[in-house]
């Protein structure tokens, strides 16, 4: 029998050292491969919205603090909630010179319809960071609170109208329905009135014509610091800072309501395991820089960088989210 047990080891040995021979090759592979030709930073909007200016910025860094041998180009593809864009960035193949940034939208672009692609069809890299829903009125409305809103949507869901833009099935429209949802109100009775931007749903707030808007915080600190809004709410897990310090978060007020715009950098589906450790590695870097962290102050958004299992995780709980409101809401098309 010894001889036998002798025999068992040496093959156990082997298989060891051959396991750890290609988890080595690996690491190398994922250390060693880099752009070697420039980089297509793909975009689903046009020049000049948040979307565009956190690419620019991301380019910027990439190439002043040298953190990609090769130069970055913003490419805009708007259309179709992004959906043209991740099309786009799939075209140009999955050995890393070709990337995108994500949201939501590829949670919710196949139910609703809008696009095929989703997050199943690409490669999560890595989320970026938090961007949350605030719902405001006009300094003189007599709703002081979240509580006095869903004091009246509770006895009637229709007795007030909420501003949102640029369309149902949005980060200001869905931020709304989750706050009010965790509230007990009835969601597909609630008014919501339609607008092409946040910036003009808040007009109509502060004109009367709506009773209140919803849209993401950075929309708000102009007019908020000029008194002509108030915050009643925001669906953070806790208190923004500068201008939105004051302003309560949803929790805080009893309703667990939180729903963020996520940013993420996203890569073709089957993008190799070295160039997404690659880019991993690169965006981990960029996100340390000052100008990185100087644009998310200023525009009240909440570093969240995460990679890995767990960011591809909190992608997928989204998209459960998003079917369980587009489903109650009517709206699932898929």
């Amino acid at each position: 029998m010894k001889p036998l047990h002798t025999s068992v080891s040496a093959a156990s040995a082997r298989l060891i050292l051959t396991v750890a021979a290609c988890a080595l090759s690996q690491m190398a592979s994922a250390q060693s491969w880099q752009p070697t030709r420039p980089v297509a930073l793909v975009v689903g909007a046009t020049p000049g919205g948040s979307l565009d200016l956190t690419a620019r910025l991301l380019q910027r860094i990439f190439e002043q603090h040298k953190l990609v041998p090769t130069s970055v180009v913003v490419l805009n593809k708007a259309g179709a909630g992004q959906g043209l864009a991740w099309e786009y960035m799939q075209e140009r193949g999955n050995d890393g010179h070709a990337i995108a940034l994500g949201g939501p939208n590829l949670a919710s672009n196949p139910i609703l319809g809008a696009h095929p692609i989703g997050y199943r069809n690409v490669t999560t890299i890595a989320l970026l960071f938090d961007d949350y829903t605030a719902l405001i009125v006009r300094a003189e409305s007599p709703l002081k609170s979240m509580r006095d809103v869903v004091e009246r949507l509770r006895k009637d869901p229709g007795a007030l109208s909420i501003g949102v833009g640029p369309a149902l099935g949005g980060g200001a429209h869905i931020g709304a329905v989750v706050g009010l949802k965790a509230a007990g109100v009835r969601i597909p009775d609630v008014r919501f009135v339609v607008y092409k931007s946040a910036g003009e749903a808040m007009i109509a707030a502060m004109s009367g014509e709506v009773d209140l808007a919803a849209g993401t915080v950075a929309n708000y600190p102009p007019q908020l610091a000029a008194g002509r809004i108030r915050v009643i709410g925001i669906t953070a897990p806790q208190r923004l800072g500068g201008a939105m310090a004051n302003a309560p978060t949803l929790r805080e007020q009893g309703i667990d309501g939180i729903f963020t715009t996520w940013r993420s950098v996203i890569g073709p589906h089957g993008m190799g395991r070295a160039q997404v450790a690659y880019w991993e590695n690169a965006l981990a870097a960029a996100v340390k820089t000052d100008e990185w962290q100087k644009d998310l102050a200023r525009n009240f958004w909440t570093p969240n960088f995460t990679t890995g299992p767990a960011a591809r995780q909190y992608v997928e709980q989204q998209g459960k989210l998003f079917r369980e409101i587009f489903t109650e809401l009517g709206m699932a098309k898929q």
